[in-house]
């Protein structure tokens, strides 16, 4: 495909930037200055719009070429594709079959050696699959003969040793069964002297633990009776104390307020002369706010007073 070509060059367009980027305007009076940048841009805008036509017109054209590549490149596979198609066919047709015949034998193959190897182990032999894979059909038989003869000897020794193996069990069983008769009777008979000690040590143990909480009883009875006795004189020495201090208390509590009296006369009356106190007449809101400051301070040391001859006398 040819290049592209515009109409302006690059040369045009470095001489348009060495004359007008030098272009500047100076102020709002700078009338000279404003057309001359003015008249410049209008030059650079018409070539960009004369090249941004030609641009859509390349455009267009290309894409309308590239449509037409398109279209007979789709019709020439359209004509193709039958003929290709038809000669894939047949060309699967053998290489599915080969495939095929290839899978059945190998099939056939792996069932023959899974077969030998089965067999082996039959006589107890393991052999590697592909060892088994590699061998003959003579070599095979050669190899399956003497795995039978030497696991048929092996059953029939394993078979000689299970039966003397069997005889010598039997006979330990009845050692065995002789001995533990033995023990049973020495057993049976220990049991009965056990059993009759037992019996013996149970009655004397009864007998002196029944000796020792007869004599515990009857000292614990003692010592609830000489409990009781000190319980009621200590209850009552406790309540004639209690009584005393009571008393005692009740009179000292009289004479301490009787003492009191007069300081509560005294307080009351002091209480009393700080509600009553008399204020002289003021003018000045000065002196009304003093006058009102130590009223209430009077007042609340009045209900101070008060309340400690309540309360705390």
């Amino acid at each position: 495909m040819e290049i592209v070509k515009y109409d302006i060059t690059d040369a045009a367009i470095s001489e348009m930037g060495k004359r007008y980027m030098g272009l500047t305007v100076k102020d709002l009076d700078d009338k000279e200055g404003f057309d001359s940048v003015h008249d410049a841009r209008m030059v650079v805008k018409g070539k960009r719009v004369e090249v941004e036509k030609a641009r859509v017109k390349f455009k267009a054209e290309a894409l309308e070429y590239g449509r037409k590549v398109d279209g007979e490149a789709k019709r020439i596979f359209g004509l193709l594709e039958p003929i290709e198609t038809h000669l894939q066919t047949e060309e699967d047709k053998i290489t599915k079959e080969k495939a095929r015949i290839k899978a059945e034998e190998e099939e056939k193959f792996t069932l023959m050696v899974n077969a030998r190897v089965e067999a082996l182990l039959g006589f107890n032999v393991v052999l590697p699959f592909a060892e088994v894979a590699g061998m003959e059909d003579i070599d095979f038989s050669e190899r399956l003969d003497e795995a039978k003869a030497t696991y048929e000897d092996k059953q029939n020794r394993l078979a000689e040793e299970e039966k003397e193996r069997i005889a010598r069990q039997a006979e330990l069983n009845r050692k065995e069964e002789e001995q533990a008769k033995k023990d049973k009777e020495v057993a049976e008979k220990e049991d009965a002297l056990r059993s009759e000690r037992e019996a013996f040590e149970r009655e004397k143990r009864e007998a002196e633990e029944k000796k020792n909480r007869e004599a515990f009883e009857k000292q614990a009875k003692e010592d609830a009776r000489i409990q009781a006795e000190k319980d009621a004189k200590e209850k009552i020495e406790r309540e004639a104390k209690e009584a005393k201090e009571k008393e005692d208390a009740e009179k000292a509590e009289v004479a301490r307020q009787e003492a009191l009296k007069p300081d509560r006369e005294k307080m009351l009356e002091v209480a009393k002369a700080f509600r009553n106190f008399p204020f002289p007449e003021v003018q000045s809101e000065e002196a009304k706010n003093a006058f009102g400051m130590v009223k209430n301070d009077l007042t609340s040391m009045a209900t101070f007073l008060e309340t400690t001859v309540k309360e705390e006398m």
